[in-house]
């Protein structure tokens, strides 16, 4: 059914985009993360998968969990968890907390890529469905290209912990902005779903 309040194209592109950025932001600084933590610099290259992992099995977590309590509530819930786990990053004196917490910020941020996919699709005609898809599309692999740039500006000006400031305060934004400015989308929830176009 079509939402007659589509959300901006400009906001979803925010949400996709998040977790893409989280991904690539920290790599400039790895070898500043390993001997802050005074570990081997391959512990801290492991981060990396440890967030791949929280991401895949976030994706099987949200979809789920929306199609019963909605995309909005879930969406906003995913967020939090993101804010409050790379407050966890930034806090982070062992690389065991940090893998942690890189593990539930995947977790967190892997809301906004499943749901935003839901979320076209309820929201925009299936006329309209390809050109969002498409500017979504070409939009989202600016956040990991520019990841490390943004990254390595941070960590030579401050240090590798403000990263993840960086990300609590980019994660926080798009919360408030998801809260007033984001319809729910899934009139359906509650109820089993099984369409796929």
């Amino acid at each position: 059914m079509l939402n007659l309040k589509a959300p901006a194209l400009w906001l979803l592109i925010c949400i996709i985009g998040l977790p893409q950025l989280s991904e690539t932001v920290y790599t400039p600084s790895l070898p500043q993360i390993a001997h802050a933590l005074s570990v081997e610099e391959h512990w801290v290259e492991f981060t990396l998968t440890i967030y791949l992992l929280g991401f895949a099995i976030g994706t099987i977590f949200w979809g789920y969990s929306s199609d019963r309590f909605g995309r909005k509530p879930c969406l906003l819930s995913g967020l939090l968890i993101y804010c409050i786990s790379c407050l966890g990053c930034y806090l982070s004196t062992s690389i065991e907390t940090l893998m942690l917490a890189r593990f539930i910020q995947a977790l967190g941020g892997s809301a906004g890529s499943v749901l935003v996919q839901a979320i076209c699709r309820e929201a925009f005609s299936a006329h309209d469905r390809g050109r969002v898809f498409s500017t979504i599309g070409s939009a989202l692999p600016l956040a990991p290209a520019i990841g490390p740039i943004i990254g390595g500006l941070i960590t030579q000006t401050f240090d590798w912990s403000s990263i993840f400031l960086f990300l609590l305060g980019a994660g926080f934004l798009i919360l408030s902005l998801c809260r007033t400015n984001l319809p729910e989308t899934n009139v359906n929830k509650g109820k089993r779903n099984f369409q796929f176009l």
